[in-house]
């Protein structure tokens, strides 16, 4: 049975996060979805890591732009794996998994959005992915370059005015800080045919909250413990269907 939920960079509570090991172990676990983050190399090649310096998770110093991707390809993450492509992760990805792609500080790139909707499109995966920024003009860009790409808002704190911005901007996904969302806007989103992402879901006490609300896509760190929590609940329901 596939688990209903998104790989936080992977399986980053046991593999280096952002990394092909971390998005394997995810698949591997039957995860519906997995999310990622995207900057651009200095050569415009979309490549996957959460911050804009390769500092915290390699071997090497600098700004991930500084570098061509033969350059990055020379830094160990966690001192074994390297930096993957976006087009990689995708091509692995293939009718397997959803992918969550961030747009990470669009703007320190030029043709941010061009570049990766470009691998989306070559890699044919238009149908299995979709993309999420706090920068809403980037958004924005990427609606006017694509009508069919599915989009969403990350926001820390979801507020009525989202709900503007989401129809504004045909978007079809808002992701949320778990801490930042009202029962009443779960249940708007179910009525708009939105899905409502909550991240970083990460303890058996905000997982099993979540678990009331089948709607919501959790995102978790944990997978392993997500999935106990899911086959917990699960089992609940399928005993009271039988007492009911």
């Amino acid at each position: 049975m596939r688990i209903r939920g998104i790989g936080h960079r992977g399986y980053p509570v046991k593999y280096p996060e952002n990394t092909m090991a971390s998005f394997q172990a995810a698949v591997q676990l039957n995860f519906t979805h997995i999310e990622l983050d995207v900057h651009l190399s200095k050569d415009g090649i979309p490549v996957v890591m959460h911050d804009h310096t390769i500092d915290r998770m390699t071997d090497g110093k600098g700004e991930i732009r500084s570098y061509t991707l033969e350059e990055l390809r020379t830094f160990k993450v966690k001192n074994a794996e390297v930096i993957p492509t976006l087009e990689e992760v995708l091509l692995f990805a293939k009718d397997r998994v959803t992918v969550s792609i961030e747009l990470k500080n669009p703007k320190l790139y030029h043709d941010f959005e061009e570049r990766v909707l470009s691998v989306i499109k070559r890699t044919n995966m238009l149908n299995q992915v979709y993309i999420i920024s706090f920068n809403q003009q980037s958004l924005k860009r990427l609606r006017k370059l694509s009508k069919t790409i599915e989009i969403g808002l990350l926001v820390n704190k979801f507020k009525r005015p989202h709900f503007r911005l989401i129809e504004k901007l045909h978007a079809n996904y808002v992701a949320v800080n778990y801490n930042g969302v009202k029962e009443s806007y779960i249940k708007k989103c179910e009525a708009l045919g939105v899905q409502l992402v909550v991240w970083t879901v990460n303890t058996i006490e905000q997982m099993n909250y979540f678990q009331q609300f089948p709607s919501v896509l959790v995102t978790t760190d944990d997978l392993e413990k997500f999935m106990t929590i899911n086959n917990q609940q699960n089992k609940t329901k399928e005993l009271e269907t039988v007492h009911g």
